[in-house]
């Protein structure tokens, strides 16, 4: 068991890239950092489990858990937590019992599976380097301020050239939001962990009257104010969502394991964001075609495709609606 002065011990994992879940040894939850209040949403309950879908519950009582209190620690358990509007979030989870201020807490380390490869280079890394200094950095909860410090060292140095053009394939260069290429990528990796019947949506966003922007003020102007809508976009969204501008003045937002409810709300913040960009005092609008399904054995490429239609087609219809409103294909 390892010993961590509580105050920096908190402050240090509050930074730490992954979301972390802070438990007495009973399960009763102490801390949580921003990255799970992002994942699962606001709010603290008495213990873990609520945190958690039926099966994930069951298979922390008879195995993980035991497992932890015999041996001190595990890793690379698969688990789901649920998110916000309670849809199942894969992850991989590791966890130790620690030593705070004298008592005995648990560190929970969540990886949600898009995010996995990523970690996983920059965490090998971090092991190489701490054998070679003689204190075996097995675990992240272990020396946390020097590997901080280290994971921000290698995240810059794993990024050989290969990687960078992919990264840059998958980029828009004006406003550093994903493109098309991103938007298939994240579809199809959730594809491949979702089942029949878990829902994702997708919001089609476009601006309206934009080209009037680029007539009256130049396209310098019109620039600057895509990039204010990236950046609001991007506050809108919870940290699994993805953002990418799709074209032009148009955007897509995939919402995985969210369904028509929960789109509904994005739908909404997106549009309170939104207002807060300005082009010579005039406020800017959207107008948004959302739609929600589950893929039911599709293919992504083809379940993508659908989403993308569907969303086309409802975001069409708010335009013909006098524009700077929602509209769901269901509705049509």
């Amino acid at each position: 068991m390892h010993t961590c002065k509580g105050a920096a011990a908190l402050f240090y994992l509050e930074r730490l890239p992954c979301p972390v879940l802070v438990t007495d040894v009973s399960g009763y939850v102490l801390h949580s950092n921003l990255e799970f209040i992002n994942l699962v949403g606001p709010g603290v309950g008495d213990t873990m489990e609520r945190y958690f879908p039926p099966a994930s519950r069951i298979f922390l009582q008879t195995h993980a858990w035991p497992l932890l209190l015999n041996n001190g620690e595990f890793s690379e358990v698969y688990l789901q937590l649920l998110s916000a509007d309670r849809q199942p979030i894969p992850v991989m989870s590791n966890a130790r019992i620690s030593d705070l201020d004298g008592e005995r807490v648990v560190v929970w380390l969540f990886f949600v599976a898009k995010e996995r490869q990523r970690f996983e280079a920059e965490l090998l890394k971090a092991r190489q380097q701490a054998q070679d200094t003689a204190a075996k950095l097995a675990k992240v909860n272990i020396e946390l301020q020097r590997a901080n410090a280290q994971l921000a060292e290698y995240a810059a140095e794993v990024k050989t050239e290969a990687e960078q053009l992919v990264q840059l394939s998958h980029t828009d260069p004006l406003t550093g939001l994903g493109n098309r290429r991103a938007l298939s990528l994240h579809v199809e990796q959730w594809i491949n962990c979702a089942t029949d019947q878990s829902v994702g949506s997708l919001l089609l966003i476009d601006v309206d009257f934009f080209k009037q922007v680029n007539d009256r003020f130049g396209h310098g102007e019109g620039d600057r104010a895509l990039c204010e809508l990236a950046r609001q976009l991007l506050g809108s969204v919870r940290a699994q969502d993805t953002v990418v501008r799709y074209g032009g003045e148009e955007f897509a937002v995939w919402l995985p394991y969210s369904d028509r409810q929960g789109a509904e709300l994005t739908a909404q913040r997106v549009h309170d964001h939104i207002a807060r960009v300005q082009v010579a005092g005039q406020h800017i609008t959207v107008s948004i075609g959302l739609t929600s399904c589950a893929p039911q054995g599709q293919k992504a490429a083809r379940f993508l495709e659908r989403l993308l239609s569907e969303a086309d087609t409802a975001m069409y219809e708010a335009k013909h609606r006098g524009r700077n409103r929602t509209v769901c294909f269901a509705d049509l």
